[in-house]
């Protein structure tokens, strides 16, 4: 099978893990550095073609020491405990506080099925519990050397998720910043803020942000999708994005109006994912299974300001 593997920098390289089994949705990116790293392992639908893009860059899936899991969401992580089993020297890494969900998924399953319904968490495949041995749990401004020119620093990254992490690498200064900065889609011209319930806070993910820009990094590898190399531009769009929606989430929760404030934002996002029109699967995905988690997070989370005031 030929799997969709570019080389985004030096010893870097980006596999497209068709998502749901869309193309351009959902990328894994495999490090080949004396030790070997997964950055992402993509849900368990995925496997397989991650397994192929890891052997196509001509890496043995035997020879991965490390799977890093940016955040536990399933697209991201639930595809670690399938892969495992063929990369026998393998470890998890996981930001300390996910690291439970990953031993014993239950409770992710069911919090994954209310954010996103059952049917889309059907199509991520079954979810391998992993064993205590097999993780490696890391915490804000931990590194793991990968060789003499390559350390990655751990980023602690929450606002879209507390599990969340955001990986610099210092051998080209990229970023690998999985959900914290949204979605790239339509070869960057679509930045999607989409952060759904029950743990989105957007002052954090801007405070986040922030703290990523001080790293003045050279390139941003998103996990849907893709890398960028206008830095500032695209952190300082999300952040001006988030705001944009806590002014007009803030002033709804003062006029009891959040219903129609979320409404206006939805439009605003169907407006801006015209671009993504000219790969129809991608679309229907973003506009049927995006796009409402993205209004129910931000709803979540002002009308529990709103109760809070």
């Amino acid at each position: 099978m030929t799997v969709d593997v570019s080389e985004v920098a030096e010893n870097i390289y980006m596999v497209d893990a068709q998502l749901c089994s869309i193309a351009k949705l959902g990328s894994v990116y495999l490090l080949n550095e004396e030790k070997k790293v997964l950055v992402d392992s993509g849900p368990s639908s995925s496997a397989s073609v991650v397994l192929d893009g890891i052997r196509q860059v001509g890496v043995r899936p035997e020879d991965i020491n490390y799977i890093i899991v940016s955040h536990i969401h399933l697209d991201h992580g639930g595809g670690a405990g399938v892969l495992l089993k063929h990369m026998p020297q393998a470890q998890v890494v996981v930001h300390h506080k996910g690291a439970k969900h990953l031993m014993a998924p239950a409770e992710l399953l069911d919090s994954s099925i209310e954010a996103l319904g059952a049917e889309i968490i059907a199509q991520q495949g079954e979810v391998v519990p992993i064993e205590p041995h097999r993780l490696k749990l890391v915490h804000d401004n931990d590194t793991i050397r990968l060789s003499e020119k390559q350390v990655l620093d751990f980023i602690d990254a929450p606002g879209h998720a507390p599990h969340e992490l955001c990986i610099y690498e210092r051998r080209n200064g990229g970023l690998f910043v999985g959900d914290a900065l949204g979605l790239n889609l339509a070869g960057g011209r679509v930045l999607l803020q989409c952060h759904p319930p029950p743990s989105f806070n957007p002052q954090v993910c801007i405070s986040t942000i922030e703290r990523l820009k001080g790293l003045n990094a050279t390139s941003v590898y998103f996990a849907h999708f893709g890398a960028a190399n206008k830095v500032q531009e695209t952190l300082q769009l999300a952040i001006d994005k988030l705001r944009s929606y806590h002014t007009l989430m803030a002033k709804a929760v003062e006029d009891n109006t959040l219903d129609k404030a979320a409404e206006a934002i939805s439009a605003q996002i169907r407006a801006e994912i015209e671009p993504v029109k000219r790969l129809p699967s991608l679309y229907k995905f973003v506009d049927n299974v995006i796009v409402t988690p993205c209004i129910a997070g931000l709803l979540h989370y002002y009308r529990n300001r709103y109760k809070a005031n």
